[in-house]
């Protein structure tokens, strides 16, 4: 399922390329699947969750939001800060500021997607990297899960963090292949895994959603733990703001 977050991963994949690549990742943490009977439909937990986060109609009454918090990567020793904003439909920008090192930071207008990073000059992404940047930028996919995914299989339940889930294999509508964990009792979304290639135990990218809050009625994680390129980030909202109002060119690439 897309959280509104979902795109971090994508941005830090880029500022990652510029650093040692420990290896890819394996999925870590849930317990081996348990044999379930009468396990739900994939779709029917994407949209428990959609209910469990405040509901679609409470979704869209906003347009826009924005984040802030800090970033830790430990195996750089860096820290610093993130800036997320988001605009309907397709608009994101990601701004992060690491101590000692620079900013990075990447967007998308809905047409254009671009990065610029510690000095650099501003990158026009292009091909599958810039199509799934636009992608995952949709801003009411959260509640769109039969238009994001082309297939949802529950597949059954597993253990993580000591809660019970649903461990749930989707495809995305531009063909990632991903593995979703929801909790059984609440229909959180806990955890997303990208596979490198279909039916690979190797990903790409895992995230971990953790401490949910609501913000205007609905739910949202305030802490995000990133492995990408086998490299751990550690998110932390310190707040998040709905109906934000941005400048008309604020999505627009930088001028070099």
């Amino acid at each position: 399922m897309r959280t509104p977050t979902a795109l971090l991963p994508l941005v830090l994949l880029g500022t990652l390329a510029m650093a040692p690549n420990p290896g890819l990742a394996a999925l870590g943490g849930p317990t081996a699947i348990q044999p379930s009977t009468n396990l739900p439909d994939g779709y029917k937990v994407l949209e428990d969750y959609v209910e469990a986060i405040g509901g679609e109609k409470a979704y869209r009454k906003y347009k826009s939001e924005e984040l802030t918090g800090t970033i830790e990567i430990p195996a750089l020793g860096a820290s610093g800060t993130i800036v997320l904003r988001r605009q309907a439909s397709t608009k994101t920008m990601v701004t992060i500021e690491l101590e000692g090192l620079g900013s990075i930071i990447q967007g998308t207008n809905g047409e254009v997607a671009w990065r610029s990073q510690l000095g650099m000059p501003t990158e026009i992404l292009e091909g599958d990297e810039a199509k799934r940047l636009i992608n995952e930028a949709n801003y009411y996919a959260t509640v769109e899960p039969r238009k994001t995914y082309t297939e949802a299989k529950t597949v059954g339940k597993v253990t993580f963090d000591g809660v019970e889930c649903y461990q749930l294999e989707l495809v995305t509508r531009w063909g990632d292949h991903q593995v979703g964990l929801f909790e059984v009792e609440t229909g959180l979304h806990r955890k997303i895994s990208t596979r490198t290639a279909p039916g690979s135990d190797t990903f790409t990218t895992e995230t971990t959603y953790n401490d949910y809050r609501r913000v205007k009625g609905l739910k949202r994680p305030f802490s995000l733990e990133i492995s990408a390129m086998g490299m751990k980030q550690v998110i932390t909202f310190d707040s998040i703001k709905l109906g934000t109002k941005f400048d008309k060119d604020t999505f627009d690439p930088p001028k070099n």
